[in-house]
Order: C-alpha cells, then sequence, then structure tokens
C-alpha cells in the first residue's frame, strides 16, 4: 500500500514540476487511447461537491510533497522522527481519500481527467415584463416546430 502511494505521490512530484517521471526508453510506438466514461454528475451540486474533494485531495497531495521534502532536509533526529510520523499520517489520509474517491466517482490522483459538461443553463436578469415577452417567444417558437 506505501509503495503504491509513493509511486503515487512521485507521479504527483512530476507532473507539479513539469518533468518525467522516470527516465525511459522512447517506446517503438506509441500506445492509442481513448477517453471512457468513469462518472456521471447529475446535479449542479454535485459536480460541486466532486470540484471540492478534487480540490481537496490535491491540496492534501501537495501537504504531504512538502511535509516528505522537509523531512528528507531535517538534520535533527527528533525533529525528522516527528515529520516521519506526519507524512505516514498524511500519506494514510490520501491513500483513504484516495479508495473514497475511487468508489463514489472513479477518480484517483493516479489518472489524469477530462470534464465533459453535459448541460449548461445560460441565465440572464430580466424584468417581469421582459420576462413575459421572451416567455411568449419561447411558445411561438415552440409550436412553429
Amino acid at each position: 500500500m506505501k509503495k503504491s502511494l509513493l509511486v503515487l505521490l512521485a507521479t504527483g512530484f512530476a507532473l507539479l514540476s513539469g518533468g518525467p517521471l522516470l527516465a525511459q526508453a522512447p517506446s517503438t510506438a506509441p500506445k492509442q487511447q481513448r477517453l471512457i466514461r468513469v462518472s456521471t454528475l447529475n446535479s449542479v451540486e454535485a459536480n460541486q461537491e466532486f470540484q471540492n474533494n478534487v480540490q481537496v485531495m490535491h491540496a492534501r497531495r501537495q501537504e504531504l510533497i512538502e511535509a516528505n521534502t522537509a523531512m528528507e532536509k531535517e538534520t535533527n533526529a527528533s525533529k525528522k522522527k516527528e515529520l516521519k510520523t506526519k507524512v505516514d499520517a498524511l500519506l494514510a489520509k490520501l491513500s483513504e481519500d484516495n479508495q473514497k474517491m475511487m468508489k463514489a466517482y472513479g477518480f484517483t490522483l493516479e489518472r489524469n481527467y477530462t470534464i465533459v459538461p453535459v448541460v449548461s443553463h445560460v441565465y440572464m436578469m430580466v424584468t417581469e415584463e421582459e420576462a413575459a415577452k421572451f416567455e411568449k417567444e419561447q411558445a411561438a417558437a415552440a409550436k412553429k416546430k
């Protein structure tokens, strides 16, 4: 479990730094990839909750990266031990949250995602008279179809 989270941490660090995760020999032919749908969010509230959860996950990953860096730089043995305890706790929490996100949304920090809005509602502020005129025009247009 810790090994996979360390890989997750390294992946996050590589993505944040913009560098490659591991130096690999170039492949002869890149594998074909495609998008698959892993989750559908059926309401504005569900989308907001998902976005908030993703932000929390990214913040926790960043906190873990910073704590791990601080631990590696620390020379005082007692402070290093405290930081190790903190890193282990952060790693456990991130792992737990990552598993919850996978079950709830099919989301994991180990992958990149594309969000495609399926429905968008566009609103504007109008007076009651403008609203009545707009609704009348919409009803007339619907009858023509």
